[in-house]
């Protein structure tokens, strides 16, 4: 049995030593980009303005990003619901000459700032509260490429946590290797 166990394991790390000797660096792609769109939450009638920025790369196939997400609630009186999100991504990247798809998904930390009890009304005072959870956040990627170096697309995403999740579309401009 055991040498069944390291003829496995051995086997595995030869695929990854003969994987990494192969690795092709002119396939690499890399870029940052920045968005602006709309989100809503799931359990409650919240909507407002997404500020995204994203870091990705793309290593045979692999899409890797690093991204942080700012949401504004708008409101006329009251207090204004604010959440921020910051989460490391993986997915399959799929890319074309003008055009690429990136689904991923990963493990973040969300928090913010949402609503208490209410106080009093006559100008809407709430109770402040804080929190800061464990997400999971999704995202699909949608990327025209018309230059080597410049990406505009759009997104879609979703931050699951305990305490107020969330979704929404972002449009981005992107900078970087994208060709």
């Amino acid at each position: 049995m055991r040498k069944k166990i390291f003829f496995v394991i051995g086997l595995l790390f030869l695929g990854l030593i003969g994987h990494s000797q192969t690795t092709n660096s002119e396939n690499n792609k890399y870029w940052v980009d920045a968005g602006v769109g709309s989100f809503g939450t799931i359990n409650n009638d919240i909507t407002g303005l997404t500020l995204n920025l994203g870091f990705n790369l793309i290593h045979n196939d692999t899409q890797y990003k690093l991204k942080t997400l700012f949401n504004g609630q708008f409101v006329i009186d009251g207090l204004a619901e604010q959440y921020y999100s910051v989460g490391a991504l993986f997915g399959k990247g799929f890319s074309w000459k003008y055009f690429q798809i990136t689904p991923s998904v990963g493990l973040g930390v969300t928090g913010g700032l949402v609503r208490g009890d209410l106080l009093y009304t006559p100008s809407y005072h709430y109770e402040k509260d804080y929190f800061v959870s464990p997400s999971i956040p999704l995202e699909i990627d949608l990327m025209l490429k018309p230059l080597k170096f410049l990406g505009i697309g759009a997104s879609v995403w979703a931050d699951l946590n305990l305490k107020r999740s969330m979704y929404g579309v972002t449009l981005k401009l992107g900078v970087g290797k994208f060709r």
